[in-house]
């Protein structure tokens, strides 16, 4: 009987472990889905408030400049970064949708949007 309880206790208590892996697994694209990840630049928070944090994936790059473009395509920022990542304020664009245009150190060019709050 004492087996049989014993047993029962090591089953609920790695059934009760795993769910706990479970929820910690559900939880995590939700954060995920905050950032804008086209596979060679990472972009977050998106959205954004008053920072942009831009990120190439490929430590051996560096990110040359950002432009900002408003959604009718109007140039309305530029940013020189020239590091594997850096934080770009953004504070004084207004609210709503942009297109960022990237240039990497190996000359890639690439589009994203972000959403400014």
């Amino acid at each position: 009987m004492m087996k049989k309880l014993l047993l029962l206790f090591i089953f609920i208590g790695a059934f009760v472990g795993f769910s706990g892996n479970l929820n910690a697994q559900l939880r995590e694209p939700s954060s995920a889905s905050h950032k804008s990840d086209d596979g060679v630049l990472i972009a977050y928070p998106n959205p954004a408030k008053d920072y942009l944090i831009v990120k190439a994936k490929d430590p051996s790059l560096k990110i040359r400049s950002v432009i900002f473009y408003s959604i009718l395509g109007t140039q309305v920022a530029s940013y020189s970064v020239n590091m594997n990542s850096g934080e770009i304020n953004i504070e004084k664009l207004k609210p709503g949708k942009y297109l960022i245009r990237y240039i990497l150190s190996d000359n890639t060019q690439k589009v994203t949007q972000i959403v400014k709050q």
